[in-house]
């Protein structure tokens, strides 16, 4: 089910969309999903089931100056065969798309992501359609919640 968890890789990212929009330091991040239109239970780090799980990451200076770059070289890492294909931030609001070819685990799809982008919070939500290879087509969705909490703890 790794496919799903690329919304997540490309919520969590995306909190950076531009450098001068990104603080570094201690972000809190909540995500929920949804496969075909129903909620996807998401163990926590206890293994617990949750309709969302909250966690924090540490957003380093050298990270939050090229966020986009970060971003590309994560879809090698973890998403192979899939793209950037629309990315843009105006106005406060943050729109991507990802294309994704048949050699991606999830299969060959769509994702789309969009939403307010500040300094100091964020809230994305997108969707993605895929057309799994064992499961055939599935629409998923997310939405990614996050605020700044302060810096970095050592």
């Amino acid at each position: 089910m790794k496919w799903w968890w690329s919304g997540m890789v490309l919520a969590g990212l995306a909190v950076g969309a531009q450098a001068q929009e990104m603080t570094p330091g201690q972000w809190e991040g909540q995500m929920s999903f949804s496969i075909n239109g129903k909620p996807v239970s998401m163990p926590d780090e206890q293994g617990r089931q949750h309709a969302s799980v909250t966690h924090t990451d540490c957003i380093a200076p050298k990270d939050a100056a090229d966020v986009r770059a970060a971003f590309e070289r994560s879809f090698v890492r973890d998403m192979p065969g899939c793209r950037i294909t629309r990315w843009s931030h105006t106005l406060g609001t943050l729109k991507v798309a990802v294309s994704c070819d048949a050699t991606h685990t999830g299969g060959p799809g769509t994702m789309e992501a969009s939403g307010p982008l500040s300094a100091t919070r964020f809230d994305i939500a997108g969707t993605s359609h895929v057309q799994h290879p064992q499961f055939g087509p599935v629409t998923s969705g997310f939405r990614y919640q996050g605020r700044y909490l302060g810096a970095c703890k050592s």
